[in-house]
């Protein structure tokens, strides 16, 4: 195997994750129908570190940790992004987040019956079949037009509704801004991910890949925005990272 390959699989394997990556954003072009994708810099959402406290004893290792998580995605997921989206065109770079999106359907589906979400679970799994079928794959999202609302869902929001704190702050290698709880959330989210199921460790990879690529291209300016309208981007982030949960518990 060739050693490109290895690494793109390794890449691919950590830097796929329910929004806890190297750069956690929303595609800046994504429609409507993508809203469970958000955005912890954007103008709503804009850190407030008098609102949640943080704990970050390991801010030294964290630092460490983030200015490589920064040099991996400006020289190597940005300029990859870069070049697929100069080939993909944005709605065909869209049908492919909802295709993903759709795929992770069970992630959401357990989580809103973990969280005593029925209805959610309920409205999810017929999306799942109507987006699947009529949507072609989930390449289209007509369940939105059908008024099937999406109730995104994941294992860190579960943990929290079952009173499990968040603990401290951790920037994971490649992985990105989490927390204690985050991490589990995280684990817990991939074992429920269709795409780690394929029966080749480097497809899955690839898979994964695939979708972080796409993500990234839909978002290229957010991070550099954010970066440099930032004076010090790790605590900026930090707070971004816990203020985009907490708006994540609210609904």
């Amino acid at each position: 195997m060739k050693p490109y390959f290895i690494l793109a699989g390794l890449l691919s394997f950590a830097c796929v994750a329910r929004g806890i990556d190297v750069v956690p954003a929303v595609p800046a072009e994504t429609s409507a129908a993508d809203a469970e994708f958000h955005d912890p810099f954007a103008t709503e959402s804009a850190p407030s570190q008098s609102r949640i406290k943080v704990s970050d004893p390991l801010e030294p290792v964290n630092r460490v940790f983030y200015r490589f998580n920064d040099k991996l995605y400006c020289w190597v997921l940005r300029p990859v992004a870069k070049g697929y989206r100069t080939v993909a065109p944005t709605p065909v770079r869209n049908g492919i987040g909802r295709m993903f999106d759709n795929v992770k359907f069970p992630v959401r589906f357990v989580n809103n019956l973990l969280q005593a979400r029925f209805s959610g679970a309920g409205i999810e799994t017929a999306r799942f079949v109507v987006n699947t079928t009529v949507g072609v794959a989930g390449f289209f999202d007509p369940a939105a037009h059908w008024k099937l609302k999406a109730h995104p869902a994941d294992f860190d929001k579960t943990l929290a509704i079952y009173r499990l704190p968040s603990g401290i702050y951790l920037n994971w290698p490649v992985f990105g801004p989490s927390s204690v709880r985050g991490t589990f959330g995280l684990a817990g989210d991939t074992l429920l991910n269709p795409c780690w199921y394929i029966n080749n460790l480097w497809v899955s990879g690839g898979v994964a890949g695939v979708d972080r690529v796409n993500a990234t291209s839909l978002n290229l300016e957010n991070y550099d925005t954010f970066r440099k309208g930032s004076l010090d981007p790790y605590v900026a982030l930090r707070s971004a990272y816990f203020e985009n949960r907490a708006d994540a518990l609210k609904k």
